[in-house]
């Protein structure tokens, strides 16, 4: 199938139709484990090791940091595939990243989040439910809409998903461009001897000239970086202040 993907032309959009398909063609050879970890992660198998240098890839290879994720898939073996996945969902990208990132975002404000439907009743229910319940093939939700069908508008019911990301990639391209170039291509950061400059810098020139969306990438490669300045690195030595 990686053949027939290659057949797809290409999308500089993350989230474009043909993207997604290239990823879905590329993926389906794989068991459907693998396939979704591909699907999700920002850095696939084969991008990873065309990342990092040869000690980080065989630490990596040794000790799959993915391995959480198979594990959790274990949770329900008998049931269905998307059950399944929802399952290691629940254990793992619910409190590792979204909730985390609600938490922090409403604490900001002194706000009290609550998520009604991670009630432990309601999440218990679901998981009862057989998959044809939650969805067909033409629509997902199906439970959730049919029960506040009364409440939620129409145009609501069937409106696409919606996140709240902020446009990195743009500002990859602008506002933050000369950033991409400090940070992540400076000597300090290619000293660690984590990364290949030449990927990294091929990252960059793609997203910066407009080839190729490489937000998320970048954005995870920066965050990493600053990461390791400010809790890695040995603080600048304390100078006296100069006379006058």
């Amino acid at each position: 199938m990686s053949c027939v993907a290659g057949i797809v032309p290409a999308d500089v959009r993350q989230k474009s139709f043909r993207r997604r398909l290239r990823r879905l063609l590329e993926t389906l050879s794989q068991d459907p484990e693998r396939r979704y970890l591909n699907w999700i992660s920002i850095f696939n198998h084969d991008r990873l090791r065309d990342l990092v240098t040869d000690d980080l890839w065989n630490l990596a290879e040794s000790q799959d940091p993915a391995q959480h994720i198979f594990d959790a898939y274990r949770l329900c073996p008998e049931r269905d595939f998307v059950t399944r996945t929802a399952a290691a969902d629940l254990v793992s990208y619910l409190p590792g990243d979204i909730l985390t990132k609600v938490d922090i975002a409403s604490m900001s404000c002194s706000l009290e989040c609550r998520s009604p439907m991670l009630d432990h009743k309601v999440v218990e229910l679901a998981a009862r439910m057989p998959l044809d319940v939650k969805q067909s093939l033409r629509q997902g939700k199906r439970v959730l809409i049919e029960t506040f069908a009364d409440l939620i508008p129409a145009e609501i019911q069937t409106r696409p998903k919606m996140g709240f990301g902020v446009p990195i990639d743009h500002w990859f391209r602008n506002e933050l461009k000369e950033l991409l170039y400090d940070v992540l291509l400076s000597d300090r950061a290619m000293s660690r001897g984590l990364l290949r400059t030449e990927t990294v810098r091929r990252l960059v020139e793609e997203h910066t000239s407009g080839v190729f969306d490489n937000a998320y990438r970048l954005w995870s490669l920066l965050c990493l970086e600053l990461w390791q300045r400010m809790y890695l690195d040995e603080p600048p030595p304390l100078t006296a202040p100069s006379s006058l």
